[in-house]
């Protein structure tokens, strides 16, 4: 279609009103500087009425003319609409490098133009100034040779000045606008932290974000530095642009401190702008998802000097972000880093708290303990509270450095006892090595036989060292159903509950031994006297109440006189210790033995009936007798046996009676069982 020129008369005459309705019509558009831009554009068609209109900006950070609003013959090629010109280089960069109007009756006799547009013939450049300050070219081209006189030069003069004046006003509205937007942005993030509420609050500072900067996605990741990792915090991105398992992407993506623009950025602790993201050596790649023609804004969120996350930003179109909307980034940037600052030290206050408070309650419990099996309880207890575990045991070790299955919590004990970690390459003999914990993100992959093999469904493991002044008691090991459930935050609570745990089974350990040492037989390791004679009264007792009947054996040593004599009493003590070990031998798990003194033991048979007990005593005879040394010293004993209420009434009369009983053995010729015989009237 070919656009017939107006001829000069009617231009002239059309000059007042052009002017006039710039004014109204730029003025009334100048709050919005894509509608000023547009309206030029506009008026100028209806001016000339011919040929091809543009508006070029003037950047300053580039130094140079960018289209940004054309009409007319031409202007919808695309080497026109993304037509850009440094400041002296064609007409419009020398219009606008001289601050003067440049006009060209025959653009094809002009080696300064630039040829984009076949039809041009001449073209007239405006500059937009104001106060000396240049905005941009307004130009106009006409298929005709010398289509502008010194008239259209004073009109686009006075329409320039018109065009800049609602340019600046519109950029003034546009920057209060925009500063609004941010204020309010960086309130909404201010408000919702005052509530301590830390999603809401990153939530703010996203969508605040994403508002302000027309982004089309933004997200904020949160810096562990326990485990020097990202993780994603909140997202918000537009919809219509992405999948909608798209944050669910994200979460998949690598975030290892200095992979990709997110993890360069929280490495080097620099905000980064990128122009093009496709085109960035550092990947930003989310699967499915293009990411061409996109820019990027990165900035790591620090306070005092500290990383608490990055955020991240994606906006459609390359170089698509501004200087002020970067700046904007980075003030925001650190509003959410004093946030996260603030609520982090809240979280990690409350937790100590509780942390405390817990660890008070177990070191309270466990300093009330005095048995050991309360200890490992309290410990397998308090373990699993701080941690969250949802199952632990204690693995001790035995006098031959073997382990043995001490306590557990919400497992199978009795299958788990029966795989002990015994073999050199076992994570307890590890930790016991090395005296560190070990973390394990899925103990079924560990290669090396496993009790673990008997609860398939744990992963997450923590195991830690029971050590205390040097000595190692053991192992203490958390497992979770989850794989990589523990963290170091758990290490360091274990290591304070070990330390605690270690120091209290030591302290049980040497109050059961002192306690056994009050009641045994330093020689032979058997009940002593005074723990005998009070269990004694108590059975009776016992008997009394319910009916049963109570037996008691004393075994005397008819041979401990002649060894002594013979070898001294080094070799008398020996012949105790194996006299001791052979009734051991021969009697009942539920029989309480003792060494009563001397060369004399004692055995007391709960519920047993006097013709038990005399089997016996028989077996104990026989035993002892079979242990005779090459030298021909017979370790015979003589035996003497008394049951309740059959031979006695009461505890010391039941004692007279086997005592009665022995002597009788001794009488006749020793190397015998005498039983005492039913007291009067029993």
């Amino acid at each position: 279609m070919t656009t017939i020129p107006r001829a000069p008369q009617q231009r002239v005459e059309g000059e007042l009103p052009l002017l006039m309705r710039a004014t109204e019509a730029l003025l009334l558009a100048a709050h919005d500087e894509k509608v000023v831009l547009a309206t030029a554009v506009s008026l100028l068609g209806d001016h000339f009425g011919y040929g091809a209109r543009y508006v070029l900006l003037y950047d300053k950070g580039t130094d140079e003319l960018r289209l940004a609003e054309g009409a007319g013959t031409g202007a919808d090629l695309p080497e026109v609409r993304s037509f850009r010109t440094k400041l002296g280089r064609g007409l419009t960069g020398i219009c606008a490098q001289l601050r003067a109007i440049v006009n060209v009756g025959d653009v094809r006799k002009d080696p300064r133009y630039i040829g984009v547009v076949p039809e041009c013939m001449s073209e007239i450049c405006v500059p937009l100034l104001v106060r000396d300050e240049l905005l941009g070219v307004l130009a106009v081209e006409s298929p005709s040779e010398g289509a502008f006189g010194p008239r259209d030069e004073e009109v686009l003069t006075a329409f320039s000045q018109v065009t800049a004046l609602a340019l600046i006003h519109a950029r003034a509205d546009e920057r209060r606008r925009k500063d609004v937007a941010e204020l309010q942005a960086v309130n909404e993030v201010a408000t919702a932290a005052a509530s301590l509420d830390l999603d809401k609050s990153l939530r703010a500072a996203v969508e605040g974000f994403q508002r302000v900067t027309v982004s089309d996605s933004t997200a904020i990741y949160l810096w562990d530095e326990a485990e020097e990792h990202l993780t994603l915090g909140t997202l918000t991105y537009d919809a219509r642009q992405y999948p909608p398992d798209y944050e669910q992407r994200v979460r998949e993506l690598p975030l290892a401190l200095g992979e990709g623009m997110v993890g360069w950025v929280a490495q080097h602790r620099k905000a980064l702008m990128i122009d093009d993201v496709a085109k960035d050596p550092r990947p930003l790649a989310v699967t499915g998802v293009s990411l061409s023609s996109k820019a990027a804004i990165v900035v790591p969120l620090m306070a005092e000097e500290r990383l608490f996350g990055v955020i991240r930003a994606v906006k459609m179109g390359v170089g698509s972000y501004t200087q002020d909307q970067f700046r904007f980034a980075q003030t925001l940037g650190s509003q959410v880093a004093l946030l996260l600052s603030a609520a982090k030290a809240h979280v990690e206050q409350s937790r100590r708290i509780v942390e405390l408070s817990a660890l008070h309650e177990v070191s309270r419990r466990l300093s009330d303990a005095s048995r050991l099996g309360e200890v490992l309880s309290y410990v397998l207890d308090g373990a699993i509270g701080l941690t969250g575990a949802e199952g632990g045991l204690v693995w001790r070790l035995d006098d031959d450095d073997r382990f043995f299955l001490a306590a557990s919590h919400d497992l199978p004990a009795e299958r788990i006892r029966l795989h002990p970690p015994d073999h050199a390459q076992s994570v307890s003999r590890r930790i016991l090595e090395t005296g560190r914990p070990i973390r394990v993100a899925d103990v079924q992959q560990l290669g090396s036989p496993s009790w673990s093999r008997e609860v398939p469904h744990v992963h997450g493991f923590l195991g830690i060292p029971l050590r205390s002044e040097g000595r190692s008691y053991g192992t203490l090991l958390l497992v979770h159903s989850a794989v990589d459930y523990f963290r170091a935050e758990h290490e360091r609570l274990l290591e304070v509950l070990a330390a605690q745990a270690a120091a209290a089974i030591a302290r049980a350990e040497a109050l059961e031994e002192a306690q056994r040492l009050a009641i045994t037989d330093a020689l032979t390791g058997l009940y002593n006297v005074r723990y005998f004679t009070g269990r004694l009264g108590d059975e009776i007792q016992r008997a009394e109440r319910y009916g049963h009947e109570v037996a008691l054996i004393i075994v005397d040593s008819d041979a401990l006189k002649l060894v002594n004599d013979r070898s001294g009493h080094a070799a008398g003590n020996e012949l105790l210790v194996a006299l001791a070990r052979t009734v051991r031998q021969q009697v009942r798990a539920s029989d309480l033995v003792a060494r009563f003194g001397g060369d004399e033991f004692v055995i007391l048979q709960p519920e047993t009936d006097v013709a038990s007990a005399r089997a016996t005593a028989e077996r104990i005879r026989a035993a002892a007798y079979a242990t005779s040394d090459a030298a021909g010293v017979e370790r015979s004993v003589s035996v003497g046996v008394a049951a309740y209420p059959a031979a006695a009434g009461d505890a010391d009369a039941l004692f007279r009676a086997a005592d009665g009983a022995l002597y009788a053995a001794k009488r006749a010729g020793k190397n015998r069982v005498e039983v005492a015989p039913a007291a009067t009237g029993a």
